[in-house]
């Protein structure tokens, strides 16, 4: 296992910060001298509690070959906590890229490497127009649609308030486990958001830095629950999320170890390779690959800030 660490060669990019594709104005991000980010805390991580993790993610594999076979699409449902400067514990960027309200200049949303406008200019087609209504809690959720070699591949984002982070990480957490009754319509399209889905991801603030969220378990009725690829693109996660992972009996495909700055293009990477059905460490590499092509950090230094498995 590898310890926790920060890498010189990220740090000003941490969590809330960029500075090279999103404004010329930020150029250097310091820690305020009265700074409310948190300490890092480690925790101790206690085996599976209900599958050896070999099991589970030959079991997802196995479901993915399936799908293929079928010609039936690899879903990807993604949970964007907004960029929020006043609600969440992240180095301050500007007051626009900041504004967890805000989808038209949220960073991890709407600037080149957010995750709405990233998508739309990649392989990707973008699906305009979708049965989702705005509410409290989300206030946009997305489609794209990719297709590769042998099969297509269905990614759907939802852009949570900067301030919903909570609620954010339950429902992530609640997908995984097998509990979301959740469905979306789209060009005469319906995904069911519990059986359909084969990834999970999380990306933005890790949110658990701030919040304790109860463990979740996974959905006791069988016919109810899937197994499913976890993702968590956040700030030193893997310490963090390990814990739920085993609650949800979900696989951690990708985790990181160190700081860094969520960008889209890194579940870019991270879908490449797993609709290729790559292996795990294939795909862990390729979240690191694609943080040093806009980074420029160094191909294994970049590689390290990410894990695969227990």
């Amino acid at each position: 296992m590898r310890v926790l660490f920060s890498i010189i060669c990220i740090g000003l990019f941490a969590c809330g910060s960029e500075s090279i594709s999103t404004t010329k104005n930020v150029s250097k991000l310091e820690l305020p001298a009265k700074s409310n980010i948190p300490a890092f805390k480690f925790v101790t991580i206690k085996p599976l509690a209900f599958a050896d993790s070999v099991t589970v993610r030959q079991d997802i594999t196995s479901k993915l070959l399936n799908k293929k076979e079928e010609k039936k699409p690899l879903v990807v449902h993604a949970f964007v906590p907004l960029c929020d400067n006043e609600h969440q514990g992240i180095v301050p960027t500007t007051e626009s890229l900041g504004n967890g309200f805000s989808l038209r200049s949220n960073l991890y949303w709407a600037t080149s490497n957010g995750m709405k406008k990233y998508f739309q200019k990649r392989p990707w087609y973008h699906i305009s127009e979708n049965d989702f209504v705005a509410n409290d809690t989300v206030l946009e959720r997305v489609v794209f649609e990719r297709h590769f070699e042998d099969c297509k591949v269905i990614l759907i984002c939802d852009a949570y308030r900067g301030d919903m982070m909570e609620p954010c990480l339950k429902d992530y957490l609640s997908s995984l486990a097998g509990l979301s009754e959740d469905s979306i319509t789209y060009a005469n399209t319906t995904v069911d958001l519990n059986k359909d889905v084969d990834m999970v991801v999380f990306n933005g603030h890790n949110g658990l830095m701030d919040v304790e969220i109860d463990p979740i378990l996974r959905n006791p009725e069988e016919r109810f629950f899937k197994r499913k690829d976890a993702v968590v693109i956040a700030c030193a996660s893997k310490s963090y999320f390990i814990p739920h992972f085993m609650k949800t009996n979900s696989y951690p495909l990708v985790t990181t170890t160190s700081l860094l700055y969520p960008g889209a293009f890194i579940l870019n990477g991270i879908i490449d390779k797993w609709a290729r059905m790559q292996s795990e460490e294939e795909i862990k590499n390729a979240a690191g690959d694609a943080y040093h092509e806009v980074k420029d950090c160094g191909q294994q230094a970049a590689r390290n800030m990410f894990d695969t498995g227990w």
